[in-house]
């Protein structure tokens, strides 16, 4: 439970999303594309040839 709350504080910071938005994604299985993630906030840059 603890490892659950502190990768979720992670998510927060990283995304700036609310607490109970990051815990609502993180109990679905959502596959993002790079774009995606991009957008929602998880990565910075998406590396391209």
């Amino acid at each position: 439970m603890r490892v659950r709350k502190r990768i979720t504080n992670i998510y927060v910071q990283r995304t700036r999303k609310p607490f109970w938005v990051i815990c609502q994604d993180l109990e679905r299985d959502v596959f993002m594309s790079a774009t995606e993630a991009q957008i929602y906030g998880i990565i910075d840059l998406i590396a391209t040839e």
